[in-house]
């Protein structure tokens, strides 16, 4: 079986723009005050000002996973250091791997409702794909894993593919023989 995705990683382009700002301005300052010094200091601290911005600003959509036969490899972006670590240097990302054997139990999280602001969708519960994945809306599967950590896998930026959703969570309760559990949420 080749390696099934799922959600968003975090990619190169809030890298390039981060450190294209701190290269400008540092570049400016040199410009027009000619010291070395200001001018790499002003453009590092850019540097990490547009990099805390981009860190910050990041949806919580963003949390990269993948199965293949042997498990799952899952990119954590809740922790706000991660997501920092991520911007700056997104070729350097530490991922959990875990094997099927090590699940406890599988918990299908989904939310209760969509919360748009108000006539954001014109009265009907219908959204295009762009709309609805900025919707905070949980989607996700909450695992369990022997040791008793819990990871959750991120299906918000996914939805819309419901046979692939299927097949990974009947894959998943196959390969760890457990059964599947859902929670609706309720708030």
């Amino acid at each position: 079986m080749d390696s099934i995705g799922f959600g968003r990683k975090i990619n190169y382009t809030p890298m390039l723009v981060s450190w294209a700002v701190g290269l400008i301005v540092g570049l400016l300052i040199f410009i027009f005050s000619h010291q070395w010094l200001l001018a790499v200091i002003l453009g590092i601290t850019f540097l990490v000002i547009s990099a805390l911005i981009f860190a910050r600003s990041l949806s919580d959509f963003y949390g990269y996973w993948e199965v293949d036969d042997k498990g799952i490899k899952s990119h954590n972006y809740l922790n706000f250091s991660v997501r920092l670590q991520s911007v700056l240097f997104p070729f350097y990302e530490e991922q959990d791997k875990f094997e099927f054997k090590d699940i406890k139990s599988l918990t299908v999280v989904v939310g209760k409702e969509m919360n748009a602001p108000a006539n954001i969708l014109g009265g009907s519960f219908y959204a295009p794909k762009k709309i609805m994945f900025h919707l905070p809306t949980p989607y996700y599967l909450e695992l369990t894993l022997k040791d008793g950590r819990q990871i959750n896998l991120d299906l918000s930026a996914d939805w819309d593919d419901s046979e692939t959703i299927e097949y990974i969570i009947a894959l998943i309760c196959s390969e760890a023989e457990i059964p599947a559990d859902i929670v609706k949420q309720s708030n």
